[in-house]
């Protein structure tokens, strides 16, 4: 199983898929299916091994130790000494790496407190795992290798979908009215009142935007992490290419940031990155996905609102639109959704009144409230 998933499959797929889910299989391979299955022979891989294996994941599989608890404590105790920590100091205390402890204490002062954890992998990254196991043993079938693919007889833990951590509209204004003075606010006002993706807005360029129509065009190109390094992307689906109307507010806000731009366009003359991104530093490097992230949790940190990621903008985005009564096939088109269920799905706690308006609207019809013609009726319409 080693040398057919390193030596061969990974290498065979790396240019069949795309390079954010190439490194995520890598990942996993070498981390969890390599020192556990790597010396099993690949036709006698069973079914029955595979469960095994998926359920060893779930009990004993992390690899990584979880430092959150540890931080956590070190922060607290380090304040209680009656001054605010710094992440070298909680890094030092715990064994954990600066960035780690840098991306934890902004959590740590917005009330989050890191929950103790098993030994075991979420059930998500098990089912990742599985899904990634039956591409490979599928394409062992394919080339002939094995007969059939045991994965097919498998079955990995299911996974429960929680709903999206969220700010209120209020929340978001109070973000904004903090990060006026970032660099990058007019990332984070586009992402408020778009949902665009990280990626989308990292990939975003001048030519797709239309300030006289108010209008953003999101490309297939995006801007993506990959090991580290930031690189240009095909986008995420087939239906990454859609137009979008843009509010006044918004407008104006990449209005003023496009005058920027170009002022320190002059400054750097020929010196200047002219890539036509929207977002970029002031020679006009592009700017890597990871810094925007970075950034946003330091500011969202500073202001004292509950912690979420800078995606959880998408999701406050959604949840706010469809609360508001906006149409969820409108959301689902402006978020770049391969389906309106799936919308509906992922956002259905945002949906209550939509139960509630059904049962009264149907009941008054069929009972006699109003008539089809929406005129009341008296009550002995109903015997």
């Amino acid at each position: 199983m080693g040398d057919f998933l390193v030596g061969e499959w990974l290498p065979a797929t790396k240019s069949t898929i795309k390079a954010t889910t190439w490194a995520n299989w890598d990942v996993l391979v070498r981390t969890y299916v390599v020192p556990v299955l790597g010396e099993v022979t690949l036709q006698q891989l069973t079914a029955p091994q595979l469960q095994a294996f998926y359920g060893h994941l779930l009990t004993a599989g992390r690899v990584k130790a979880d430092l959150g608890p540890a931080m956590f404590d070190a922060w607290r105790r380090l304040r209680d000494g009656g001054k605010e920590p710094t992440s070298r100091q909680v890094a030092t205390a715990t064994g954990a790496t600066i960035h780690v402890a840098r991306k934890a204490l902004p959590r740590f002062r917005s009330g989050w407190v890191p929950p103790g954890r098993t030994t075991g992998l979420e059930p998500k990254t098990v089912r990742n795992v599985h899904v990634m196991l039956h591409k490979a043993l599928a394409d062992a079938v394919a080339w002939g290798y094995v007969a059939e693919n045991v994965a097919e007889r498998a079955r990995p833990p299911k996974v429960s979908r929680r709903p999206p951590t969220v700010w209120t509209p209020a929340q978001l204004r109070r973000f904004l009215q903090a990060a006026a003075d970032d660099r990058f606010y007019p990332a984070y006002v586009l992402a408020a009142t778009t949902g665009l993706r990280r990626a989308e807005l990292c990939g975003l360029r001048w030519s797709a935007v239309d300030l006289q129509t108010s209008t953003v065009t999101v490309q297939a190109s995006t801007r993506v992490v990959v090991n580290g390094q930031a690189q240009d992307s095909d986008g995420k689906t087939g239906n990454a290419l859609r137009l979008l109307s843009i509010d006044r507010i918004t407008a104006e806000v990449l209005s003023q940031w496009r005058s920027e731009q170009g002022s320190e366009r002059a400054f750097f003359e020929r010196d200047y990155q002219d890539t036509d991104r929207v977002f970029t530093w002031e020679d006009g490097r592009p700017v890597h996905p990871d810094v925007l992230r970075q950034r946003f949790n330091r500011l969202s940190g500073r202001c004292g609102l509950p912690h979420i990621r800078l995606h959880d903008l998408r999701h406050s985005y959604s949840t706010a639109a469809l609360k508001a009564g906006v149409n969820p096939k409108i959301v689902s088109q402006r978020l770049g959704h391969a389906s309106v269920g799936f919308t509906l799905t992922v956002y259905s706690h945002a949906l209550p009144g939509y139960d509630r308006e059904a049962a009264d609207v149907l009941a008054a019809l069929i009972l006699g409230e109003v008539d089809e013609e929406g005129a009341e009726e008296g009550p002995d319409a109903v015997h």
